[in-house]
């Protein structure tokens, strides 16, 4: 199951890659004043719509059916949620640096690539204050989201599943096993309840299709090894450096479905709410830049400590609509969902048995 979910996770292999780059920035931070916004500013703009996106992920691939299980009946499959990068994530613009000028990249553009733009382009700044004016330095590439998938998408895979309990209640859950891809540790877990509603509501209880409500929370956690580009202070370990993404997020739905032989039609209308901090761990001593004809020694350099913290909160109503396919004990389902303007895909496969 392990090997599964990270030949999955292949399909984000760059998005991932690029993000213990994001120290390139940190020369940012050596200036006479203002140094420790102006890396607030690029490394806040550069993981933007991942901090937003893995929000929207976490609540995601819950639910193939609004029908519950009988008492122990169960099911467990291994779910792909994908969400589809927007174009206008994929640059930000680099606003209100001080003692650091922006000078477009590398590729010519006016706006800088965040995490999900071209691998291939890099800021381009300039001292502009202080003993380390007026040096040149690149921040980083973009994680070429688009380079593995086509369509465009950060993928994020987990295990769901579901027990029965009691009073048509399902008790649902969801984990993916801590997997490390090109530095990244990637984890999350979930649980939820879902209730069939449709049993209280009078003059429904013989109706054709099923209905139930579900209550989910889920937290997604990234860890990315930052070390290999500043050493630490004397005294200090590299081993703390480190960039630590967590999502919690919670979603309320309402589940409709309806069988016909081996197909089922589902659909879900609800709300999102969900907050990614993202995090820059450790202590760096930051006495070079990435120039663009090599790295270049920092004439006043800087020593940088838990250099930067963000939280990206996302919320809204969202719509899933998706089909089943059930051949025996065997399960397949696909949907499609919009949540704050987002879009996603879920692929699953699995069992279940009632």
């Amino acid at each position: 199951m392990k090997k599964m979910i990270f030949l999955m996770l292949l399909a984000s292999h760059f998005t991932f890659a690029q993000q213990n780059q994001i120290a390139k920035f940190f020369p940012a931070a050596a200036v006479p004043t203002g140094g420790a916004a102006n890396i607030q500013s690029l490394v806040g703009g550069y993981i933007k719509p991942i901090g937003e996106d893995f929000g929207a992920l976490a609540s995601n691939g819950w639910y193939s059916t609004a029908e519950n299980h009988k008492k122990w009946g169960f099911d467990l499959q291994v779910t792909m949620n994908t969400i589809f990068a927007k174009s206008d994530q994929k640059t930000f613009a680099p606003n209100s640096l001080t003692g650091v000028s922006y000078n477009g990249t590398t590729g010519g553009n006016n706006l800088a690539p965040t995490a999900y733009g071209a691998e291939s382009d890099a800021p381009i700044f300039n001292f502009t204050a202080g003993g380390n004016a007026p040096l040149p330095f690149l921040g980083t590439g973009g994680g070429n989201i688009s380079k593995d998938v086509p369509i465009g998408s950060l993928v994020v895979p987990t295990i769901t599943g579901g027990i029965g309990l009691f009073a048509n209640t399902d008790v649902r859950f969801r984990y993916t096993p801590a997997v490390t891809l090109s530095g990244t540790e990637l984890k999350n877990w979930g649980v939820g309840i879902q209730h069939d509603i449709k049993q209280h509501i009078p003059g429904l209880k013989m109706a054709p299709f099923s209905l139930s409500l579900l209550v989910a929370y889920s937290q997604l956690t990234a860890t990315t090894d930052l070390s290999g580009y500043y050493a630490a202070p004397v005294g200090l370990s590299a081993t703390d450096q480190k960039g630590i993404g967590q999502t919690k997020a919670y979603t309320a739905q309402i589940l409709v479905s309806k069988s016909v032989a081996i197909i089922t039609f589902y659909g879900g209308l609800g709300y999102n709410s969900s907050t990614t901090g993202y995090d820059i761990k450790g202590s760096y001593l930051v006495n070079s830049a990435f120039t663009p004809v090599g790295s270049t020694p920092l004439l006043v350099p800087v020593t940088l400590k838990d250099p930067f913290h963000q939280d990206f909160t996302t919320s809204g109503f969202r719509a899933t609509g998706g089909i089943r396919l059930k051949f025996g004990p065997i399960a397949l389902n696909s949907d499609y969902t919009v949540v704050s303007s987002k879009a996603l895909l879920t692929l699953g496969f699995g069992f279940t048995i009632r």
